[in-house]
C-alpha cells in the first residue's frame, strides 16, 4: 500500500514496466482468477484479415469524429468481405458482438445525422457564412447535391422481411443503388441524375445507346471522392463562364476540388446535414415517392409480371425527377434556413401536379389495394433512408494492406436476376 512500483519491482524481479501494466489490468487479472476454469479465452478470428480491416477502418472513423452503429459496421464488414472474396463470411450479430469483445469497443447504436444539432453553430454559419455566398450568387446559380440510396427492386410484401429494423447492408445491398441528386435553389434546373451501381456491363444496357441518367459502377455502390470529382469537372466544363455555387456536405466522398473555373464549392458544418441540406428536406423524399409510384404502377398494370433491371430502374427515376416539381424544391432550400420569402429570394411558382401526385404514398398504395398495412407500407417509404452512399478512398489502402494475395478480377459484365 503505497510503495513506489520501482520497489515493488525489484522485490519480485520484474520491470518497472511490466509492474505498471499488472497495476493497469488488475481489475481483468483479478476477474479472470475468480472465474476460474469456467473463463473463456476469447478464440481468433476465422478471418484475420477481415478483422483487421474493419478494426483500421473503425480507427480511422473514429479519428475523423464519425460516429459508428452496429449495422454500420456490419455493412462494412460485408463490403470488405466481399472485396476480399470471402464468399462465407456473413456478419451476424454474433460476429460483431465477439468483434466488440476481441477489441474492446463499447459504443451505443447511434445515427450520424440524428445526433444533436449545435443550433448556435448552425445559425452561426447561416448568418456569418452563407450570407456573403447569397450576396455573392443569385438563387438560379446556387445549386445543391447530395446523395440518397435506393432498394430499386423493393415492393411492399418485401419489406415486411425488415420488420421496422432501418436496412444498411445485408443481402438486398446487392439490389440497391446510390443516386446523386442535385438541383437549383429556385428550382428552375434539376441536374441529370447519376446512378451509382454495383456493375459496370449490365446485360440490360446492351444496345442501349443513351441513357436518361450518368451512370457509374463500383463494387461497394457507394459515391467515392473520385467519382465525385469526376462530376464537378465535367460540370464545370460545361458551364463555360456561368459561375454558380455547389453546396454539398462535407463528407469523405466530397474532398476539396482545386483549380475549378466556373464552380465554387461550398461545404455545410460538420454534423448539420439533417438541418441545412436542402435535398435531405423533401427532395429525396419526393424523388422516392414518385419512383415507388411508377414501379408500384407498371407492376400493377402487367399484373405482377413485370421485372425490375436497372434499365427500368433508371428509367423510372428519370421520370420521377421530372415529377418533382419547383414548388417542392424551392421548399426544402427555405426550411433549411437558406433562403426567405422576401424578393431577392425565391419567388415560388405554383404546384402543378394531380391530386394524386400529392397525396402521401401509403394512401395512394392503399387506393390501388396492393398494401393495406399502414405500418409496413411506412416501413417501406422508409426503409433506405438509412442507406450508406459514400466512402472514403482509403477503404483502397485498408484492403491493400490485408491482402495476403492479389485478387483474381472479375469481369465487368453481369446478368441481372429479374425477379417478378
Amino acid at each position: 500500500m503505497g510503495e513506489k512500483i520501482s520497489d515493488v519491482g525489484k522485490r519480485f524481479g520484474f520491470s518497472r514496466s511490466t509492474v505498471s501494466t499488472i497495476w493497469k489490468n488488475k481489475e481483468k487479472i483479478l476477474q479472470t482468477e475468480n472465474e476460474g476454469k469456467s473463463s473463456k479465452k476469447l478464440k481468433k478470428p476465422k478471418y484475420e484479415d477481415l478483422d483487421q480491416a474493419i478494426l483500421s477502418w473503425f480507427h480511422r472513423q473514429r479519428q475523423n469524429n464519425m460516429p459508428i452503429s452496429g449495422p454500420l459496421v456490419k455493412a462494412k464488414a460485408e463490403n470488405f468481405a466481399e472485396e476480399l472474396g470471402l464468399a462465407a463470411f456473413k456478419a451476424s450479430e454474433g460476429w460483431l458482438g465477439k468483434f466488440k469483445q476481441r477489441h474492446h469497443i463499447n459504443y451505443g447504436k447511434i445515427s450520424g445525422e440524428a445526433r444533436s444539432v449545435d443550433t448556435n453553430m448552425t445559425h452561426d454559419w447561416i448568418n456569418k457564412v452563407w450570407s456573403k455566398f447569397k450576396e455573392k450568387y443569385t438563387p438560379s446559380d446556387i445549386f445543391n447535391a447530395d446523395e440518397a440510396g435506393i432498394f430499386y427492386k423493393l415492393t411492399p410484401d418485401k419489406t415486411l422481411k425488415f420488420k421496422g429494423e432501418k436496412c444498411v447492408g445485408g443481402k438486398l445491398s446487392k439490389e440497391r443503388i446510390t443516386v446523386l441528386v442535385a438541383a437549383n435553389m429556385d428550382g428552375t434546373e434539376k441536374r441529370k441524375l447519376m446512378v451509382i451501381g454495383k456493375s459496370k456491363n449490365l446485360r440490360c444496357f446492351k444496345n442501349i445507346t443513351k441513357l436518361p441518367v450518368t451512370y457509374k459502377a463500383n463494387k461497394s455502390v457507394w459515391m467515392t471522392s473520385q467519382l465525385f470529382e469526376e462530376e464537378v469537372r465535367k460540370r464545370d466544363a460545361e458551364l463555360k463562364g456561368r459561375k454558380i455555387l455547389l453546396l454539398v456536405d462535407n463528407c469523405p466522398a466530397h474532398p476539396f476540388i482545386s483549380n475549378l473555373q466556373n464552380i465554387e464549392l461550398a461545404f455545410l458544418p460538420p454534423n448539420t446535414t439533417s438541418v441545412l441540406q436542402p435535398m435531405d428536406q423533401s427532395v429525396i423524399k419526393s424523388l422516392k415517392g414518385h419512383y415507388r409510384r411508377k414501379l408500384l404502377m407498371e407492376l400493377v398494370q402487367s399484373e405482377g409480371k413485370t421485372s425490375v433491371n436497372m434499365l427500368r430502374a433508371v428509367n423510372f427515376l428519370s421520370k420521377a425527377w421530372e415529377d418533382v416539381t419547383p414548388t417542392t424544391i424551392q421548399h426544402s432550400f427555405r426550411h433549411a434556413g437558406l433562403c426567405t420569402n422576401s424578393t431577392s429570394d425565391v419567388v415560388e411558382t405554383e404546384p402543378e401536379f394531380d391530386s394524386d401526385d400529392d397525396l402521401p404514398l401509403t394512401e395512394w398504395i392503399q387506393q390501388f389495394n396492393t398494401a393495406r398495412d399502414t405500418v409496413h407500407l411506412q416501413t417501406y417509404i422508409e426503409v433506405d433512408d438509412s442507406l450508406l452512399t459514400t466512402a472514403s478512398l482509403t477503404d483502397q489502402e485498408i484492403l491493400d494492406s490485408v491482402r495476403n494475395t492479389e485478387d483474381q478480377e472479375q469481369g465487368d459484365e453481369e446478368d441481372e436476376t429479374d425477379e417478378p
